[in-house]
């Protein structure tokens, strides 16, 4: 793992040292556009991170990255699997990205963060084959499945995902894979977005570095469709088809501890539909996931609803957002040998507030109560009805 990040940072530096001695040998244009003004080496301010721009503004190199140091303090009662309170890097990531015409575009990104070591998060190269109309991408990236997935860690209004996603992210369904994928629009408008991608069936990512081979001869496939009507609003909808290796659904509470854990193999569809909503100070959104694996006879459903207020300010000058988010998950197995969990459910409140100091820097707090119904077999949900079950996180995060 050290090999390979050292090897990441000096390939960055290489590149940001043979930006200028190329830019020395190329004429500046005669006529530059208005693209081309401004410095060539500089910082995007509010997370747009080092840049290195050439002389005639087609090729641009730039060096991002952002920490989420992350403290936790949780109830007994949760029987969660570590000692609490306690601290953890949730995220270090740095990240590179060059584009040239801003037609293609190389961009990789490692975390620091995880206890294995360091990992790739994300490696693809990106060609713009029909401007705006048809993208193709090739390497390792997040699957185009769910919204929230699909939202940068730097920008997630609550410190983790919602619970339903985090367990098909860990088993291992959908998250950063490698495979590739054709992206656009489908109007002159940009109203509506398409996704299509084709990836490895069962390619692990813990602890492995995040580039590992195929173990399933069968591809996992995903189409997503977005419709914006108005920058008011977006819907989306996406499916997914798979066939599963043997593996392990667990589903957590945010404490850390099993709330139920199921055993899944065979034909795997998924659906996601998501809606999200910005009028003026006022966010609203709401993300369902339903997971269907026939042929082990067992399901998982869930989802979310959440308001958000900006009651001062904005993310990019500096603000307060406080905000709640409801959700449930729900998993169903109604064959031996666990015929005890049918109807599993975890629901939870999460009230959160985002203070965003400035443009570069946020502080997150997020106070959540879960409950159960028809409960797991997890250690979780051993703990009896009526218990208080909170969990509060901490976040600070500085981007650049």
């Amino acid at each position: 793992m050290k090999s390979n990040s050292l090897q990441a940072l000096v390939f960055l530096f290489a590149a940001a040292a043979a930006v200028p001695a190329a830019r020395a040998q190329t004429p500046a244009p005669a006529n530059p556009s208005p693209a081309d003004a401004g410095p060539n080496v500089g910082v995007t301010p509010k997370g747009g991170g080092l840049f290195i721009k050439s002389d005639d503004g087609r090729a641009v190199v730039r060096l991002m990255g952002y920490a989420q140091p992350t403290f936790i303090a949780t109830a007994e009662s949760n029987k969660q699997p570590y000692k609490v309170p306690s601290f953890f890097v949730r995220r270090a990531r740095a990240d590179f990205k060059a584009e040239y015409d801003s037609l293609y575009t190389l961009f990789f990104e490692y975390d620091g963060g995880p206890a294995a070591g360091t990992s790739l998060v994300e490696g693809y190269a990106q060609a713009a084959l029909v401007k705006d109309y048809l993208n193709f991408r090739m390497g390792k990236y997040i699957q185009p499945f769910s919204a929230e997935n699909l939202r940068s860690s730097r920008a997630l209004e609550t410190v983790e995902r919602f619970q339903a996603l985090n367990a098909l992210i860990g088993l291992p369904a959908f998250d950063a894979k490698i495979g590739a994928m054709a992206f656009g629009t489908l109007d002159p408008g940009k109203q509506i977005k398409y996704f299509l991608s084709v990836n490895n069936g069962t390619g692990a990512t813990a602890g492995t570095g995040g580039d590992v081979r195929d173990i399933n001869s069968d591809k996992d496939l995903i189409a997503r469709f977005e419709y914006s009507p108005g920058k008011i609003l977006r819907i989306g909808v996406a499916g997914d088809y798979d066939k599963e290796k043997g593996q392990t659904l667990t589903v957590k509470s945010y404490s850390g501890a099993v709330f139920d854990s199921l055993h899944v193999y065979g034909a795997r569809v998924g659906v996601d539909v998501d809606v999200h909503s910005q009028i003026d100070n006022l966010g609203l959104e709401a993300e369902w996931i339903w997971a269907n694996f026939a042929d082990t006879g067992a399901s998982m459903s869930g989802g979310y609803v959440q308001a958000g207020y900006w009651v001062k300010g904005s993310e990019a000058e500096g603000g307060i957002e406080p905000l709640l988010r409801l959700e449930y998950t729900n998993v169903s197995a109604d064959h031996p040998p666990a015929p005890e969990i049918d109807g599993a459910t975890l629901m939870s409140a999460t009230l959160g507030v985002n203070w965003w100091m400035n443009g570069w820097t946020r502080w997150q707090l997020n106070v959540i109560e879960e409950t159960t119904s028809k409960k797991g077999n997890g250690a979780y949900a051993a703990a009896d009805d009526g218990r208080f079950l909170p969990t509060a996180f901490a976040q600070f995060q500085i981007k650049f």
